[in-house]
């Protein structure tokens, strides 16, 4: 008959193994999402480049930015379908999947001209990619990076390109959406909350 002790360490290696488990499902998830995301960036490449829409060197810039993500997926998606012993590894590869979408996206605005840029939106991706990981620190820390990023890249073309805008249109807009941001990680704390009490 097995002890109190005994038990107890069988109960920790099976709470264990369910969130590592559970951490390879968010990154399986997380990567097989990430393909849909970046062929419909793809596909708007081609089509804005069909149209003669944007310059040849944005071109080739996106599609650079588009096929290194893409690589980084990929293999990110190859570990996550092969078995580990904990949880880190999954957890870690999440992380830097974020940060690749940060850097993606903060890439993106600049090349789109800062301010003047319709992507803003590519940032909800590393957001909400956080939030499936359940740590509010997580993402506290992955809203404060994508608030960092846009406001860098955005600041960055603004004095680089001076006189396109104006300033206070600059920090208008920055101020705007980093708020935006943080308001998106409230929400996703609330759902996750709520979910957590109805269960």
């Amino acid at each position: 008959m097995p002890t109190v002790f005994e038990f107890g360490v069988t109960l920790m290696v099976k709470k264990s193994q369910l969130s590592s488990v559970g951490l390879q499902a968010v990154l399986l998830r997380a990567t097989r999402l990430h393909f849909v995301y970046i062929a419909a960036f793809m596909a708007s490449i081609i089509v804005f480049d069909s149209w003669n829409l944007i310059t040849h060197q944005a071109v080739a810039n996106f599609w650079t930015a588009a096929v290194a993500l893409l690589v980084i997926n990929t293999v990110f998606w190859y570990l996550a379908r092969t078995p580990s012993r904990g949880g880190s590894l999954y957890r870690t590869l999440v992380i830097l999947l974020i940060l690749a979408d940060i850097i993606f996206a903060s890439l993106t605005i600049y090349w789109e001209r800062g301010i003047a840029s319709s992507s803003v939106i590519l940032f909800t991706v590393p957001i909400i990619t956080s939030a499936m990981l359940r740590s509010r620190s997580t993402l506290l820390a992955t809203t404060a990076l994508s608030a960092a990023g846009y406001t860098l890249a955005s600041v960055r073309y603004y004095y680089l390109h001076y006189g396109e805008s104006f300033r206070v249109e600059l920090y208008g807009e920055v101020g705007f959406f980093c708020a935006v941001f943080f308001i998106l990680a409230g929400l996703l704390l609330a759902i996750d909350k709520s979910t957590k009490s109805d269960s």
